[in-house]
Order: structure tokens, then sequence, then C-alpha cells
């Protein structure tokens, strides 16, 4: 069946053929349950001495907003939210032909237990192209910038000869945020369809290159994804807020921002059906994201006349998310920025290019988004930079031993938390609760230590039962941050610009001023929300 690829059909003037493909996520999350139960799973490898095989001449990074890993059907989701195969064959789409992000994963090296450094986006992304925490490059929130003596991950790539670009949909990741630094250029789109707008720009950047013998390159797409407000427009004929929910569905809940920060702001209390019908929203974005992401694995592919040259096997590409989503499985909290705990931090990483990649397929060991950094520079035999705190993977990759690691993680430079194989345990020295818009409750214990293997969502503080795990963890939360080595500190300073953005994506609320403070009946205008701020 011909598919109407209208951004295509502009670039190329007709629409493409059609290629194979089948579903490969049950098999993914069979892999992933035995990793997830803490069984070490090795598959056939050839690799021996050194690194074999072929290696990638291009980078293609690729990151999704706001993706928890547990809502993808290559991390064991029972929803077909990431398997277009799947989604065709319920019966929810025609189309099975491309690689989906569960087809990539299973042709790849995915890493079941990844975490981000923050839920919020500017510090984790900072973290992936610094290989810092968030309290060492100073990105600890949305409105900082990366400031200009962190190197960076572009920078490197530039350095070498790679021509860099990068296309995002997140205003935050934008030029004048430090983000850009080492990139030839970075273009941030702004409308409606942003993230299809990033799949076609990047498009013709493609192909307006030699691809044939021009210079290597490092290439970086960020889709907002399932950022909130869930509210998936159709795409190709499929409709997406209809893709998991219940057609039966007779309530009012809904997946807008006005309604679920309302909601959580005012403890309003939500049935069973209300949440499900709102997560199922959710994972309609998170399958919507994964069609465009199959789109531009087309392109890179040369499937099309738009882009005949198949580059993709050429390409190191790498998959991951900034940070994850609550969705209402703590409290009445909805999106992320104030959690320390899996649901939020738990993210996806993948590493896809089977001509050198011949290890393990699913690997339990517990990595970080700052890792990203070392992986990639070593990989291409380029220096790291000194004081990163990341390591490369390439061992593990490569199926060789490597030392166990936790992962860290903060709420800006107030709340700390570490995550082992076995346990969570959240560390709050000042007794302070996250601050961040929407406001609502979300308490946060001075001492917290949960099970995960018994308590995957963390929900059952067992501290007192296990006080001596409790001390060992905070010691070495205490270690970690006392060897830090902050290049940079968060000045506290917001240009209008950010101001402007923070707004638009719900982490800033105007505060009405308060007469009786400023002496005035006359808005005070410094509170003044900016022209063109109101809520997306």
């Amino acid at each position: 069946m011909p598919r109407m690829l209208s951004w295509v059909t502009k670039l190329a003037g007709k629409p493409s053929g059609e290629s194979p493909g089948a579903s490969t996520s049950g098999r993914v999350r069979r892999l992933i349950g035995l990793v997830s139960g803490g069984a070490v799973l090795y598959l056939a490898s050839c690799s021996g001495s050194g690194r074999e095989g072929v290696p990638p001449r291009h980078v293609v990074l690729i990151t999704v907003d706001t993706l928890s890993a547990s809502r993808m059907s290559s991390w064991g989701h029972s929803r077909a939210t990431t398997d277009l195969a799947g989604v065709a064959a319920a019966g929810l789409s025609t189309d099975s032909g491309r690689r989906s992000l569960d087809q990539l994963a299973n042709e790849g090296v995915l890493f079941a237990r990844a975490f981000a450094p923050r839920g919020m986006t500017f510090p984790s992304m900072a973290t992936v192209f610094t290989g810092r925490p968030p309290m060492e490059h100073g990105s600890i929130d949305n409105g900082n910038t990366l400031c200009d003596s962190v190197p960076t991950l572009a920078a490197s790539f530039s350095q070498a000869g790679f021509d860099t670009a990068a296309f995002t949909a997140n205003p935050l990741l934008a030029n004048r945020s430090g983000i850009e630094r080492g990139f030839d250029s970075l273009d941030t789109s702004y409308g409606s369809e942003r993230d299809l707008e990033v799949v076609t720009k990047a498009t013709a950047w493609l192909r307006a290159r030699d691809l044939g013998s021009g210079a290597p390159f490092f290439l970086w797409l960020h889709l907002m994804g399932p950022h909130m407000p869930y509210e998936p427009e159709p795409l190709e004929g499929i409709d997406y807020r209809l893709l998991f929910t219940n057609p039966n569905y007779a309530g009012t809940a809904n997946g807008s921002r006005e309604f679920l920060d309302d909601a959580y702001r005012n403890a309003v209390s939500l049935s069973r059906t209300d949440i499900e019908h709102v997560r199922a929203l959710y994972d309609g974005e998170v399958a919507r994201a994964d069609h465009l992401i199959s789109l531009f694995v087309e392109v890179l592919s040369g499937e099309l006349s738009a882009q005949p040259v198949n580059v993709l096997d050429d390409c190191l590409l790498i998959f991951a998310a900034d940070h994850g989503e609550e969705l209402h499985q703590r409290g009445d909290y909805w999106a992320h920025s104030k959690s320390l705990y899996d649901t939020v931090l738990h993210v996806p990483l993948f590493f896809r290019h089977p001509e050198s990649l011949t290890a393990r397929r699913v690997m339990g060991e517990i990595v970080e988004l700052q890792d990203l950094m070392p992986t990639l520079l070593d990989w291409f035999e380029l220096p790291i930079p000194s004081g990163v705190r990341g390591r490369s993977l390439l061992p593990l990759l490569d199926d060789r031993p490597i030392e166990p690691r936790a992962a860290f993680a903060v709420w800006q430079d107030q709340i700390f938390s570490i995550r082992t194989e076995d346990w969570r345990y959240v560390w709050n020295p000042d007794r302070v609760e996250p601050t961040d818009p929407p406001a609502g409750a979300y308490p946060i214990a001075e001492r917290a230590l949960y099970n995960v293997r018994m308590d995957p969502f963390q929900l059952r503080d067992v501290l007192d039962q296990h006080p001596e795990i409790g001390a060992q963890l905070e010691e070495r939360l205490r270690t970690w941050v006392s060897k830090l080595n902050p290049i940079c500190t968060a000045n506290g300073e917001i240009s209008p610009e950010r101001r402007r953005e923070l707004e638009k994506l719900g982490y800033f609320e105007v505060q009405e001023p308060d007469p009786r403070e400023s002496g005035s009946d006359e808005p005070n205008p410094s509170s003044t929300p900016p022209e063109g701020a109101a809520g997306e």
C-alpha cells in the first residue's frame, strides 16, 4: 500500500516505495524481563581482544523529551508504543514496513537501566553534552544556561573535522543557551508541528550534503514527543489520540496542561479510568514520536527518492531521552521536574551500529546519561576532556567487564538521590519541598529508602527496616557530593527570552504582585508576563 508522506512529497515530489519489516518488540520485552529480574543475559558474541567489525563514519543522536523508559514497548510496556509492526498487527494502522524504535533497539545494544541526573530537560541535556552532573556544569534548572568554560561533545567532534548540526523542538535547547557550542548550526522549531519540522529540516540538511565522499557528520535531533500536553495530532492517517484510549470512555479527563495542572494543584480525585485515559493519551504521543523517528530512519536508509544514499549503515545511531514523566504514580503529580524516582529518572538508551556492535544486546548494568560523551569520544578515539565524570561504555559494548556503579541524581542542589541495583535512597538534608511549577504538594522526607525490586515505583519507604543500608547509601551520597568540582555555578539570572519559553512550557508561573508589598495598586513591571508568554 503506498504511503502518504506529505513532508517527503514536498521534498521529493513523489511518495516512496515500501520496504519489508517485522515486529521485534516481543523478543526485546522478554530480554528486558530477564534483565529486570536480575539475570545477566548474554547473546552470541564475536568480539575478542580489541574492537572488531567496520567502524562507523557518522554519528546520529536522537533524543526525545519526557519519555519514560517504562512507557516503551521495547522496555516492557504492554502497549505497542514503539513498535509500528505491533500497531499494524493490532489493526490500528496499515503500515509496518519501517524501522520502529523497537526494531532499531533490537539491532543494537540496549541499556535496560539508564538514568538521568535531573528530571528537567536542560540540566539533563547539558549532562549529555558535557559528561558532567548538573552541579558541576552549573545548569541545575531549566532557567540556567551552559557556561562557555565547559567542554562539549559537539565541540570535540567539530574540532576533529566533523560537520555538526542540531535540530531541536524544545525552545530551551536553542541558540544562546550554551548547548549550541560546537555545532556549525542549531535550528529550533517552535510551531505546533515542531517535531515534524525537525524531521523535515534534518532531511533537507542531509540532502544538501555529499554523503558519499563528504566530511563525517555529527547530527542531533531532539523531539518534544510526549511532553505535556498529551494531545497527539494525527499523522499519515493514524489518529494517535484514539490509538490506545478506550472508545467507551465517557469521562472529562484530558491531556491538556490546564486540566492536569488544576487536578494536581487542587488534589482533584481522579478515577482509575480517568488516570488510564490520560496515560493512554501520553502513550499516543510516544507512538507518534516513534512514527516520526521511523520516517527519519527511512531517510537515513536511502529508501526514498528524496535521499537515495544509504547512510544508516555508516552511522552510529544513539537513542535516549532527557527524563521521563511521573504520570500520577506518586500522589496527584503528572509532570517530572520535582521527581527523584525511577518513573522520571529511568530513561531509554541504546546504541545501533550492527557492523561493529557484536556483543550482548540487552545490558543490565546501571549507566548514566553522563556516560554518553566519553563513550562517543572513546569510540572515535578522540580525547576525553579532563574531569569528565561519566565513563566510556565501550567495554560493556564489547562484552568486557566494567566496575559496577550507582546512578546519582539531584533536585537543584538541595536534594540528592542514589540508585543501585536493589535500592534507591533519597536524602533531603534541608527538608525542602520542590517548588517547580505547577504548584502542588510534593513532600520528600529527609531520608527515605526504597527496595526497587519489590517496589518499582518507590512508594513504600523501608528505611526503618533497613537502617544500615540507608546509612551506607547516605555515606556514598555524601562522598559523591564532596568530590564534585563545579566548573560553573547557577547565577539565578533568567533572560526575558528564556523566561518566556519557560512560561510556555509550564516551568515558570507568573505570580500576581501583592499591592501591600509594593505600596501601589499598579502591577510591578518585573512581574508582568512578557508579550506572547501565554501557555501552549
